[in-house]
């Protein structure tokens, strides 16, 4: 079935995906997972109420006691894990996704489920020969007041009052991430904060620049120290700067990176300053990465990847992705969750005076990076089939120096260009950096000439 994806369960509401099929996923789950309490949360699209109530009747029928999280983030479902007596935790919830849109995330343990696990799940779901019995069921939805003590404790307050705005799409998280900053003493100025399940004014996805256009304008016209955006179930960070600049989320993994490494103690171990980030970040991270004494190694994309990779490397103090996920490892549970990222970020900015006392803006404080020219993330339309057209990639390049971690992604001698057929839809996401805007454009013409007759170049600005 086409809705069991490589990191979730995500589909059409009402056409690929009704209340049927959600009971009948509960039972699914329940019987492969043999789990014996699951923690759930729903996001507020038109079709959750309705494919909550009939999952969590799938869960309890094949024997499973239910924790109600009610409407939530992803990141209280993760913190769950840690939190409660769970072997199991589901979020309803299309992230970012179209309101038109639902689907369901997994977690195992403390570890989400994707790629062949997935379909492990799906292979259930099928075959229908589900296990039976009668699951209790228990509303905690006030978890989140406890959620935010966590926080709180693993963060500490901020040495000083930050003054930000705040934008969270009308998603989920809106209303617990203001209570959470304000919590932690900070200033919020929140915009798209409050519910609203047909997203009316852009997109719940803060790794998008146009997105991010009104909080820059009510960062600039408050006079905030910069701005924060949230995604659709909560798991994604952006920021853009007192300038109403937006800041990409490799750039901004630049400040968490600087952090913990510099709170690495002396002597550690290889693993313990290791650091994990995605195919697609700039090199530019890889550098702050190796200035500031750690190990930099590039990892496929995709959050049950990056979660894995901190499971098998327990000591390393975090992951990230282009995409805005960031996976704290130090003080956290590494797993990504916006609210607590942002109350991270908060803490570190308020060590230093504000700016108007003399303290550093926030767009200075990427100074140790440098800003190389790139590409967008181009999504070219595939042709044909995906083996073949990146076979025909590799066949390309087979005179130069590339990775194989996800998709290819070659090194040239001032820059690099990746190219990977998305695990979501069927394109080939590509991205272009280099040195300097000469070296940006001889890496253009050459991509042109090598795959320009298996893809659309033109697509890659």
């Amino acid at each position: 079935m086409s809705v069991f994806k490589a990191y979730d369960i995500r589909g059409i509401a009402g056409d690929e995906l009704d209340s049927e099929f959600s009971e009948r996923l509960g039972k699914a789950i329940a019987t492969h997972l043999e789990a014996k309490c699951v923690s759930v949360v729903r996001d507020i699209r038109e079709s959750s109420p309705s494919y909550h109530k009939a999952f969590v009747s799938g869960l309890r029928s094949a024997g499973a006691d239910v924790i109600d999280l009610g409407v939530s983030t992803t990141g209280v479902l993760y913190r769950s894990t840690v939190d409660l007596p769970v072997d199991v935790a589901v979020a309803i919830t299309a992230s970012h996704n179209p309101p038109e849109y639902n689907g369901f995330k997994i977690c195992q343990g403390k570890m989400p489920l994707g790629g062949e696990a997935l379909q492990d799940i799906r292979r259930t779901f099928e075959a229908g020969d589900f296990r039976t019995g009668d699951g209790s069921y228990q509303d905690m939805g006030d978890y989140e007041d406890s959620y935010i003590e966590s926080i709180v404790d693993s963060v500490g307050d901020p040495s000083r009052k930050v003054k930000v705005v705040l934008d969270c799409g009308n998603a989920v998280p809106g209303p617990l991430a203001h209570r959470a900053l304000e919590r932690l003493g900070v200033e919020v100025i929140p915009i798209y904060c409050d519910w609203d399940n047909s997203f009316p004014n852009h997109p719940p996805d803060p790794t998008r620049k146009e997105n991010m256009v009104d909080l820059g304008k009510a960062v600039v016209e408050s006079g905030a120290e910069f701005g924060i955006g949230m995604d659709g179930d909560g798991d994604r960070l952006g920021v853009v700067d007192e300038n109403g600049n937006f800041i990409h989320p490799d750039r901004l993994m630049g400040i968490f990176v600087k952090d913990v490494l510099e709170n690495v103690d002396e002597g550690a171990s290889e693993e313990e300053r290791t650091v994990f980030y995605d195919v697609k970040c700039s090199m530019a991270l890889e550098e702050a990465i190796l200035g500031f004494g750690g190990v930099p190694k590039m990892v496929r994309t995709g959050h049950t990847f990056m979660k894995l990779e901190l499971r098998e490397n327990p000591g390393s103090p975090m992951a990230g992705e282009m995409s805005g996920h960031f996976f704290m490892n130090d003080h956290w549970d590494g797993f990504d969750d916006a609210i607590y990222n942002a109350a991270r970020l908060l803490e570190i900015v308020s060590r230093s005076p504000a700016p108007e006392q003399g303290g550093v803006r926030f767009s200075e404080r990427f100074g140790f990076m440098p800003e190389y020219p790139s590409t967008d993330e181009g999504k070219v339309p595939l042709i044909g089939e995906r083996e073949v057209v990146m076979a025909a990639v590799k066949q390309a390049y087979a005179d130069m120096e590339f990775s194989e971690v996800d998709g290819v992604r070659v090194r040239y001698e001032r820059g690099w260009f990746l190219c990977r057929p998305s695990n979501t839809e069927p394109i080939l996401v590509m991205r272009a950096e280099a040195k300097d805007q000469s070296a940006l454009d001889e890496i253009l013409s050459d991509i042109e000439d090598r795959i320009g007759h298996v893809a659309d170049i033109g697509k890659l600005k």
